[in-house]
């Protein structure tokens, strides 16, 4: 049995600058602290990884907690203002929902989503480019910190979820830290796109097969 863990930002949805650009304006309505939104720079590339190493940096002495609250509160106001302006700029990455659905109705695989970001603000934007995240194992940064817990999470919800035990966990992910924290689990991964290099890539999902023959899939 096969689990196919699936990164959203750059990886299904096409909502990385989106992505940048709301969640720097929440922080600077919350925070008042202005960031460049270069979230490669942060040890935990996460919201709320993210988030708490912006509190500790700036010494801010208000409850975790609520200000991870209020930020994400903003954010989500802040994605659902873009998307009612520019209602069109949202889109899946090629092939992500067909790929999917294709992967759902394999006998010899599952699917779950292991995210870096906010589960409410993951689902506002699967649902904006059609994808039903309903009936798929997910985690986010609203269960966990890193990315490696949220992946490790991920697997232990889709062993619980299937009562299967996984010969093969398999990451899709953009990032560099998507990379590393595969390389850490022990997990095989796959670069979505051309933010990281590594030796199975894909350029989007209509070209998933090419990779499923060199991890012998």
């Amino acid at each position: 049995m096969n689990l196919f863990l699936l990164d959203i930002d750059g990886t299904l949805v096409d909502s990385d600058e989106i992505d940048q650009h709301c969640l720097t304006l929440a922080i600077e309505d919350v925070l008042g602290i202005s960031t460049d939104g270069n979230w490669s720079q942060y040890q935990k590339v996460t919201d709320s990884g993210i988030i708490d190493e912006i509190l500790l940096k700036n010494n801010v002495s208000e409850s975790r907690s609520i200000i991870h609250r209020k930020v994400e509160a903003r954010y989500l106001e802040r994605i659902r203002e873009y998307l009612n302006n520019n209602p069109s700029e949202m889109h899946e990455i090629k092939g992500a929902k067909k790929f999917i659905d294709q992967m759902q109705d394999r006998e010899d695989t599952h699917i779950a989503i292991a995210t870096g970001a906010w589960e409410s603000a993951a689902k506002l934007k699967l649902q904006a480019v059609g994808i039903d995240a309903s009936k798929i194992t997910f985690t986010s940064s609203s269960d966990a910190m890193s990315r490696t817990e949220i992946m490790a999470l991920a697997a232990f919800r889709a062993k619980q979820d299937t009562g299967e035990t996984f010969d093969r966990r398999v990451f899709f992910g953009d990032g560099e830290w998507n990379k590393n924290a595969s390389q850490e689990l022990g997990y095989d991964f796959v670069a979505v796109g051309t933010g990281v290099k590594h030796h199975t890539q894909i350029p989007n999902f209509t070209h998933y097969q090419s990779v499923f023959s060199q991890l012998s899939l």
